[in-house]
């Protein structure tokens, strides 16, 4: 969870409550993080209802979404067809500030990183 929200950019230097070992666990993910293939938000083409799908073809753990658009809305779908035709139903979602909506597959971590402007 701290790993998470310090990628995420949650948590900065300034929080000193975060124990040793957490902040060590914390670089080892962030160091991670770096290795991890990425994805520019930016250019990512999205259908007709500002929608984009992720597959996950390759069997891939995680991946890195970079962006300056800040997250705002997460979850888990019931049903839903996209506009290009592809059925998300019990995929995963994030949608971002900039309308854009990624769907993603169970079993892959989406993890949004900051990009500056």
């Amino acid at each position: 969870m701290v790993e998470a929200a310090r990628l995420q950019g949650l948590l900065g230097p300034e929080d000193e409550d975060i124990g040793s070992v957490q902040r060590g666990e914390a670089a080892a993910a962030s160091a991670e993080a770096d290795t991890l293939p990425t994805l520019h938000l930016a250019d990512l083409v999205s259908d007709g209802n500002g929608e984009v799908v992720l597959f996950n073809d390759s069997g891939l753990r995680a991946l890195v979404v970079a962006t300056d658009a800040p997250v705002v809305a997460e979850g888990h779908v019931g049903r839903h067809v996209t506009a290009a035709g592809d059925d998300v139903s019990g995929f995963h979602y994030l949608t971002f500030e900039s309308g854009l909506t990624l769907y993603y597959q169970h079993g892959l971590e989406v993890i949004v990183r900051s990009e500056p402007a």
